[in-house]
């Protein structure tokens, strides 16, 4: 796993997270104004990924985006897509048979994000309650939410953000 890691991310990057398709959409969606967007300009040390699935799902949704989106839809796209590594299937398809029985159990769309968790050992960033509580459940990967990801960034320890994550969402 270490090693798929490290050929993947450049050297010198301390955090790095699999990028949910919600996450990115709200960027396509409200540009520069995303709370996830103002993330990731402030920490531009880190790195985000995503599985070339993500690519399709924007496809299948661009219209909805679009009328979402209203003004300047192609810029947003291309500054959320700019933002964020592609990663081909072949990284990851060795551990797709293992994502999708975690993700059958919640939505079987999500397994190519649990996949690429499990292949590059990194948290899934995400606003899908499915994802995060299954992330507990299976305790196979990791999942955050964005305030997660700002508490991370500030410095509060991981399992600190995880007892919490975890009482909002089973409370």
């Amino acid at each position: 796993m270490e090693e798929n890691r490290e050929r993947i991310q450049e050297e010198g990057s301390n955090l790095a997270f699999i990028v949910d398709s919600n996450i990115i959409f709200s960027i396509v969606v409200a540009g520069r104004r995303a709370r996830a967007y103002r993330i990731i300009a402030e920490h531009q040390d880190l790195e985000f990924f995503s599985p070339e699935e993500v690519l399709i799902e924007f496809r299948e949704h661009t219209k909805k985006l679009e009328r979402s989106a209203r003004v300047e839809f192609w810029n947003k796209v291309l500054l959320a897509f700019s933002l964020i590594r592609i990663v081909p299937k072949v990284v990851y398809e060795d551990v797709l048979q293992e994502a999708y029985s975690i993700a059958r159990t919640f939505d079987a769309k999500d397994t190519p994000f649990i996949a690429l968790s499990l292949k590059l050992d990194l948290p899934i960033w995400t606003e899908d309650r499915g994802l995060l509580r299954a992330s507990f459940k299976s305790g196979k990967y990791v999942a955050l939410d964005t305030e997660a990801i700002e508490r991370l960034l500030e410095g509060e320890p991981l399992e600190t953000i995880r007892e919490k994550l975890y009482r909002k969402l089973f409370k």
